[in-house]
């Protein structure tokens, strides 16, 4: 039952989300398809499991199932009005676990999974119920690390010649507190964890980005001194 139930709230996820479009992105071209919204949910729920797999919990089997079916579907509004997206998305859910009754889920397990995606975006205090604290800190770790770094070159102009130069500063000035903001609202120690491991990548790659931008600081400085006294 379980793995079937979660191999059915994907193929659901894909059919709901098919062809929809979020028109509101102007900075991150990918996010704009119906596809984004399913890998960031899949990868949401890869998060779940990594966090799972550094704590000492004692969550049950089932419980874990009924985290993963509420990680799968937690963004299922997503290409709606973001501002509600949540409860939407455990309206659109509720319909349809009400309808699949032959996965035999109790009242108080689709109950469960309705909190979970309810609340999700609510991270504002530190959250003592476990498995929604799993699932708000595996939401929040997607998109930092490897990924911030070409989100970030995209609030750039690409055609600049000073473009690693101000990818460089970018990341300094944006990333790395933005690592630290996100570390605050985290609940899990697992969570922490990993993003810690994020965040010390970016680090690493601002040291060799700027390891190798150190042979031409002084062309740069001069570059920008003629621009100056042209402008």
């Amino acid at each position: 039952m379980p793995e079937n139930l979660l191999d059915d709230a994907r193929a659901y996820l894909v059919t709901y989300l098919k062809d929809r479009r979020n028109d509101s992105e102007t900075k991150h071209p990918w996010r704009k398809d119906w596809e984004f919204a399913v890998l960031h949910s899949l990868r949401v729920e890869g998060y779940a499991l990594e966090i799972l797999g550094r704590e000492n919990h004692s969550l049950s089997g089932h419980e874990v199932v009924l985290l993963r079916l509420a990680a799968i579907l937690h963004d299922i509004a997503r290409l709606g009005k973001r501002e509600n997206h949540a409860s939407a998305g455990a309206e659109i859910a509720k319909k349809w676990l009400l309808e699949n009754s032959r996965h035999h889920l109790k009242r108080s397990d689709i109950t469960k999974t309705l909190e979970m995606i309810s609340d999700h975006s609510n991270k504002d205090a530190r959250e003592q119920d476990f498995s929604k604290a799993v699932l708000k800190d595996s939401d929040t770790l997607d998109e930092i690390g490897v990924m911030s770094i070409f989100m970030a070159s995209n609030w750039l102009e690409r055609q600049s010649p000073f473009f690693f130069h101000e990818l460089r500063k970018r990341l300094i000035d944006f990333e790395l507190p933005f690592c630290d903001k996100q570390a605050s609202i985290l609940n899990t120690d697992g969570a922490k964890e990993i993003l810690r491991e994020k965040k010390a990548f970016v680090e690493n790659f601002i040291a060799q980005l700027t390891d190798e931008l150190q042979a031409d600081e002084r062309a740069e400085n001069m570059l920008l001194s003629l621009s100056n006294n042209h402008s």
